[in-house]
């Protein structure tokens, strides 16, 4: 049985506060290692996760923009399974949602948003909080456009109503909202998991997050971990797999002890399935 893990970044891998992850490099190394495909997962950019795994020194096949391309899908391919080219796109290119945008959201509620790309970078540090080559990073998006809405309640609702409509999605997140097409962090999942049963093995996936981002990949993996935030509710799951491990500490360290727990709930369930 293979083990597959899938994660999140930002407050489930990366400390929630510094986005830092030294304390455990060494244990994510010894998994890979080991034969486990460790995935990062997050509405980070291609550049910023690339990034990360600069960081880590290892080539990780990854996710980007909330499910809008799969990178390194060629390292999927791996060890006799199944060939993989080296990116998969599921989202739609930054000029095809500006021009849907244009066509189909009333010019008022437009006029709400300020797109983060027409700001000045310390306007744009101001919002985000990063500067420098972070700040590069984060903006360099292919699939995804981040804006900050300036309108209510209400007309947030008519916002998100016309984007559906128009095949958009909207993310609302702590600092900015999100303009993409309509793919989420369950996108590749069944995919993954076929591309790494295709030798013949049982693949057992396991996904990592915190947020209400990651609930569409947590509700469609085996093994679902659960990373809390410092000051906010434990998140919960609507459709929860059969077993959800909560880990005991935010980020990093969290992690890696509910990795650790998780690969032993794999091993518990291949012996069941052996007798």
């Amino acid at each position: 049985m293979s083990t597959i893990f899938i994660t999140d970044l930002d407050g489930t891998l990366l400390g929630h506060d510094d986005f830092g992850f030294a304390s455990i490099r060494d244990d994510i190394l010894a998994f890979l290692a080991a034969g486990v495909p460790i995935i990062p997962n997050s509405s980070k950019t291609r550049a910023e996760i690339g990034y990360f795994c600069q960081q880590l020194g290892f080539r990780l096949p990854f996710i980007c923009e909330n499910g809008a391309a799969l990178v390194n899908a060629d390292l999927l391919g791996a060890n006799g399974m199944k060939i993989m080219p080296r990116c998969i796109v599921a989202g739609r290119s930054v000029d095809e949602l500006m021009s849907e945008w244009i066509a189909a959201i009333d010019p008022a509620l437009r006029r709400s948003c300020v797109f983060l790309d027409a700001l000045d970078a310390e306007q744009q540090t101001a919002i985000l909080g990063l500067s420098g080559d972070d700040l590069g990073r984060a903006l360099a998006r292919d699939y995804s456009v981040l804006f900050r809405f300036e309108g209510d309640e209400q007309e947030l609702a008519r916002l998100y109503a016309q984007a559906n409509a128009a095949g958009l999605s909207i993310h609302r997140g702590g600092r900015v909202c999100c303009l993409s097409g309509q793919h989420d962090k369950s996108t590749f999942n069944s995919l993954i998991r076929d591309a790494h049963g295709s030798a013949g093995t049982v693949s057992s996936m396991v996904g990592f997050g915190d947020s209400e981002n990651d609930v569409a990949m947590l509700c469609t993996v085996d093994v679902a971990c659960v990373v809390p935030r410092p000051g906010a509710p434990v998140l919960r799951l609507p459709d929860p797999p059969d077993t959800v491990i909560i880990a005991p500490k935010p980020a990093p360290e969290g992690w890696i002890i509910a990795a650790n727990e998780a690969v032993m709930a794999v091993q518990q369930r291949r012996q069941i399935r052996h007798g």
